[in-house]
C-alpha cells in the first residue's frame, strides 16, 4: 500500500519534522507549512481555506510544465485528472468511479434538481439553515410545479431530525440538508436521516462542504445518496475544484441535465444516440479545470498523510477551548455543546452588539472570523493554535467592553 505521507512530499530519508516521534502529527511544524499563520489568527476556516505551501508548488509546478519543452503535455492531462479522482476518493473514503470532479456545491446541487424525474405535485424539503447554494438551486423548481418546502428552524436555530421528518410525505422525492450548518454549526444525524429516506424512498442529498475536510468519515458511510462539497474550505482546494459523490444505487435516479466530451461511454461525436458513461463520470462536462484540479489531488495527499482521525481530534480540541473562551467572557455559545451535534463552527450571540462592526473591529487586530446571521462565527482548523483562540476572545472582550460604554 503506498505511503501517503510519501505521496505528499512529508516524508523522505529521514523521518518527517512534521511528525513526532510517535508518529502523531507535529501541529506546530504543520502550522508553518501556512505562512498566513505568520500574519494573522485565522478562524473562519468556514468561509474560505487557506491553503498550505505545497498548493502554491503544485501551481507553480502546473504552470512550469506548460513553459517547459513538455509544453503542458502534463498539466492538461486526462490521467492528471484521473489521479486526482483516485487521491480525492481515497481520501475522503469512496470508490474512485462514484466521484464527479465538479466546480462547488451549487453545481451538484444543481445537476440533481435540474435532472431528477419530478411530476407535478412533488415535493421536496429543505430547512431554512441551509446555505444558499442548497436553497438558490432547488427554487426554481416552484415553477414546475414542485413544493418547496423550508422547515424552520427552532428558537434556538436548531433543525431538528423530528422537525425534517415531519415535513415528508407521500409525495416528498428529496431531503436535502447540511451536514454541518454554516451559521449555527450544528451537525446534522446523518444516520437517522439516511435511515428514514431509505425506509421512505426518499433521495437522501448532503452537503458536506463545512464537514469535509474536518471529520472523519468516509463519503460512502453517510447513506447518503449525494453528496455535495466545494473545496475551498476544509478540503484546501481552490474554488472550481470540488467533488460530487454518487452512490451507485442513485446513478440512475437523475439524468445529467447537459452533455459534453466525457459526459458517454465514447467519444465518437457520429454516434446519434450515446450511452451516458456507466459512473459519476457522467456529471463532468468538457474540458476540466486542470489547474484546480491539480491543487486539489495535492491538497487531498497532504489530509491523507496527516489523517482525518488526527484532524478531527485537533478540531475538536480548538473548537472546545474557543466554547470555554467564550463562556469565561460571558459569551453565549449558540451552537451546540456536544460534540456529536457539531464540527469546526462556534457561534456567538454578542447580545445585541453588532457582529458586523466587531468581525471589522477583529480584522484590524489581524483575527479573522465572520459575522453570520446576526452573531459572530468562529471557525477553526488543524492550522490554528491556542494562542489564536487566546488572542481572539482577549481582543473579543475588549471590543465588547467598548461597545457597552
Amino acid at each position: 500500500m503506498n505511503d501517503p505521507k510519501a505521496e505528499a512530499g512529508l516524508v523522505g530519508e529521514h523521518p518527517s519534522p512534521l511528525f513526532l516521534a510517535d508518529g502523531t502529527p507535529n501541529w506546530r511544524k504543520i502550522r508553518g507549512l501556512f505562512p498566513a499563520t505568520e500574519k494573522i489568527a485565522y478562524l473562519d476556516i468556514a468561509r474560505k481555506a487557506l491553503l498550505p505551501a505545497l498548493a502554491e508548488e503544485a501551481a507553480y509546478e502546473w504552470f512550469a510544465d506548460i513553459a517547459s519543452s513538455e509544453a503542458g503535455r502534463h498539466s492538461f492531462s486526462m490521467e492528471g485528472v484521473e489521479a486526482t479522482r483516485r487521491q480525492v476518493a481515497t481520501t475522503f473514503g469512496a470508490a474512485p468511479e462514484t466521484i464527479a470532479l465538479v466546480k462547488n456545491t451549487s453545481e451538484a446541487i444543481n445537476i440533481v434538481a435540474q435532472g431528477f424525474d419530478w411530476r407535478d405535485g412533488d415535493n421536496l424539503v429543505i430547512s431554512e439553515a441551509e446555505h444558499e447554494n442548497n436553497t438558490f438551486p432547488w427554487r426554481p423548481l416552484a415553477h414546475r410545479g414542485i413544493e418547496v418546502r423550508v422547515v424552520p428552524a427552532d428558537p434556538s436555530g436548531m433543525v431538528t431530525t423530528e422537525a425534517l421528518t415531519a415535513a415528508v410525505d407521500a409525495r416528498t422525492r428529496i431531503l436535502s440538508v447540511a451536514w454541518v450548518a454554516y451559521g449555527l454549526g450544528q451537525r446534522a444525524d446523518l444516520d437517522a436521516l439516511s435511515a428514514f429516506c431509505r425506509a421512505q424512498d426518499i433521495l437522501f442529498v448532503v452537503d458536506a462542504i463545512q464537514g469535509l475536510g474536518v471529520l472523519d468519515r468516509r463519503l460512502d458511510d453517510f447513506g447518503a445518496d449525494v453528496v455535495a462539497a466545494g473545496g475551498h474550505k476544509a478540503q484546501m482546494s481552490v474554488t472550481g475544484a470540488g467533488l460530487m459523490y454518487v452512490a451507485p444505487r442513485a446513478l440512475n435516479r437523475f439524468q445529467p441535465p447537459f452533455a459534453a466530451k466525457y459526459s458517454f461511454d465514447t467519444l465518437d461525436r457520429t454516434v446519434a444516440d450515446p450511452v451516458y458513461a456507466p459512473d459519476a463520470h457522467r456529471f463532468e462536462y468538457g474540458n476540466p479545470n486542470f489547474l484546480g484540479l491539480a491543487i486539489q489531488r495535492r491538497s487531498a495527499e497532504f489530509i491523507a498523510a496527516i489523517g482525518l482521525h488526527a484532524i478531527e481530534e485537533r478540531v475538536h480540541a480548538l473548537t472546545d477551548l474557543i466554547i470555554e473562551g467564550a463562556d469565561r467572557i460571558g459569551v453565549k455559545v449558540r451552537t451546540p455543546r456536544a460534540w456529536d451535534e457539531r464540527a469546526g463552527i462556534v457561534s456567538l450571540d454578542l447580545g445585541g452588539v453588532s457582529a458586523e462592526r466587531v468581525e471589522a473591529e477583529l480584522a484590524e487586530d489581524g483575527i479573522r472570523v465572520a459575522a453570520k446571521d446576526g452573531h459572530l462565527r468562529a471557525a477553526a482548523h488543524f492550522y490554528n493554535n491556542e494562542e489564536d483562540v487566546a488572542r481572539l476572545f482577549d481582543r473579543l472582550q475588549h471590543h465588547l467592553s467598548k461597545a457597552g460604554q
